[in-house]
């Protein structure tokens, strides 16, 4: 487990705050989003991005390599429990040739 700190200086923000309340309004159950709350999720939205990324990090480093590949990232949210959500939307890399066999 990689230990974890939260990126950036208290009371800033690294993603676009207009961008980050433009997504909560896509979800029509949320009403309004006052500016306390959408820093929270603006700022646990990067945790969450900062933590995933340095588990795929930790996989390319079991690996010898210092490219973050898509694999790695697939490693993480398959090997840790807390990223099970993530199984449908990272799903692992399939090659043409199995592709091909697959179909025949």
């Amino acid at each position: 487990m990689v230990t974890f700190e939260a990126p950036g200086e208290p009371g800033s923000s690294t993603l676009p705050a207009a961008r980050v309340r433009r997504i909560i309004k896509e979800d029509k159950d949320i009403y309004a989003c006052g500016s306390d709350s959408l820093y929270l999720i603006t700022r646990a939205t990067e945790c969450f991005i900062d933590s995933l990324v340095r588990e795929g990090y930790e996989f390319s480093r079991l690996e010898k390599r210092k490219t973050v590949q898509y694999k790695d990232m697939v490693k993480a949210a398959q090997s840790i429990d807390q990223y099970d959500f993530l199984a449908d939307i990272i799903p692992p890399t399939v090659t043409l040739k199995k592709t091909a066999d697959k179909e025949k």
